[in-house]
C-alpha cells in the first residue's frame, strides 16, 4: 500500500527555551525514517507536564534546538525504514519513551519517526485519541504502583494530585487491583475521580486531612502513598502513611527540595522510594488491552488542534486541567 507523503508538513517548534510563547506552529521538512525506524502520520499527541519542563529548561533537552516536544504519540505507519520487516504501512501504533521529545524530535507534529522497538499495536476498538492519552500517564503510574510501590489488593492507597494525568491513572489502577483508594484533589474535580474508582475524596486544603484519614482507616492510615507534588506534601505523606508503609515519590510539581521529620519516618518503620523506570513491553500491552475492553477509561480534559499547543501549555500551568490535553493535527485542517 502506497500513501502519499508531503515533503513539507506542520509541527510545533521551539527555537529557544522559555514560556508558552516559544512554541511556534510552522512548516518543517517531513522527516525520513532511518533503517530501523518507521514514519507515522500523527493522529494524536498528548501534552504532559514533562513537556513544560523541557520547554522551560527545568529538564534538559538532549539535542540542539530547534526542537519538537511530545512524549506520547498515536498514529498510522506511512513509510518503513529499509530494515523494517515486522510492520506494515497502515498499521495503527502508539509509543511513549524517554527519548521521544527529549533526545529526538517528538509528537507535536503531523509526521514523526519512531524506532520499531518502541512501537505497540493499538488494539481494535481503541481510538487514536484514547491510545495517545495512555502513554506517559499510565506507564508512570503503573511503574510507581507496581515496580516501586509493590501494590497489593489489600493496600490503602493515597494519591496526591489525583486529578493529574498520572493521578487519574493511579486511581484506576489501584481500583482495578481491589485496593482502597484515597484521592486528594479540589472539590470541583471530585465527581470525575469517583467515577474512575476513588473510594474517598479528600480536599487538598483540608486543615485536618491527617485526622480524617486516621479516622476513616481506624488508625491504620495509608499503606501506600503516591506523592506527585514533592516539596509541599512530602512531610504530609509521611504523616499520612501507616506502620511499615511506603511513600513513593513520582514527581516534584511543587518543588524538588523538601524538609521532613526523619523521626516520623523512623517511628513508623516506613520507607520513601523514588520511581523512575521503563515500563516492560508486556505491561504496556496489558494496559492497552484493558483500555480496549473498557476496564480503564481515558481521562481526557480536552482535544485541541495541534496549532493550539501554546494554549494547552498555558492551561496546564494555570492548573485548569483535569486529565490529559490531546493535540490532533487533523483539527487544524478542519479549521481552514
Amino acid at each position: 500500500m502506497q500513501i502519499e507523503i508531503p515533503k513539507k508538513s506542520y509541527a510545533v517548534v521551539m527555537h529557544e527555551r522559555g514560556g508558552p510563547d516559544v512554541l511556534k506552529y510552522e512548516v518543517v521538512d517531513t522527516p525520513d525514517p532511518l533503517p530501523d525506524e518507521v514514519l507515522i502520520r500523527v493522529h494524536a499527541a498528548t501534552v504532559n507536564h514533562t513537556d513544560l519542563f523541557h520547554r522551560t529548561g527545568q529538564f534538559f533537552i538532549q539535542k540542539d534546538l530547534p526542537h519538537v516536544l511530545g512524549m506520547d504519540v498515536a498514529g498510522e505507519i506511512v513509510r518503513l525504514g529499509d530494515n523494517v520487516s515486522d510492520w506494515a504501512v497502515g498499521d495503527r501504533v502508539v509509543a511513549t519513551f524517554e527519548a521521544l521529545g527529549r533526545e529526538r524530535n517528538g509528537a507535536y507534529s503531523e509526521y514523526a519517526t519512531l524506532p520499531v522497538n518502541e512501537l505497540h499495536r493499538i488494539p481494535d476498538g481503541l481510538s487514536y485519541t484514547n491510545a495517545a492519552s495512555i502513554g506517559l500517564a499510565f506507564t508512570t503510574a503503573w511503574i510507581a504502583l507496581f515496580y516501586a510501590g509493590d501494590l497489593r489488593a489489600d493496600d490503602r492507597v493515597l494519591i496526591h494530585a489525583a486529578s493529574s494525568g498520572v493521578g487519574t491513572a493511579a486511581v484506576q489502577i489501584a481500583s482495578w487491583v481491589g485496593a482502597q483508594c484515597f484521592a486528594i484533589t479540589s472539590p470541583a474535580k471530585a465527581e470525575s475521580l469517583r467515577t474512575l474508582g476513588a473510594d474517598f475524596i479528600l480536599e487538598r486544603t483540608e486543615a485536618d486531612l491527617i485526622e480524617i484519614v486516621d479516622k476513616v482507616t481506624e488508625g491504620q492510615n495509608a499503606s501506600l502513598v503516591l506523592d506527585l507534588v514533592g516539596k509541599p506534601t512530602l512531610q504530609q505523606s509521611i504523616q499520612l502513611v501507616g506502620r511499615n508503609g511506603r511513600v513513593v515519590c513520582v514527581g516534584a510539581l511543587g518543588g524538588e527540595v523538601a524538609e521532613i521529620n526523619v523521626m516520623d519516618l523512623i517511628m513508623k518503620n516506613a520507607t520513601i522510594r523514588g520511581s523512575f523506570d521503563t515500563v516492560r513491553p508486556e505491561d504496556f500491552d496489558t494496559i492497552l488491552r484493558l483500555f480496549a475492553d473498557g476496564t480503564f477509561k481515558p481521562a481526557i480534559d480536552s482535544v485541541l488542534p495541534l496549532s493550539d499547543a501554546r494554549r494547552a501549555h498555558e492551561r496546564i500551568e494555570a492548573k485548569m486541567v483535569s486529565g490529559k490535553i490531546i493535540l490532533v493535527p487533523e483539527l487544524n485542517r478542519r479549521k481552514h
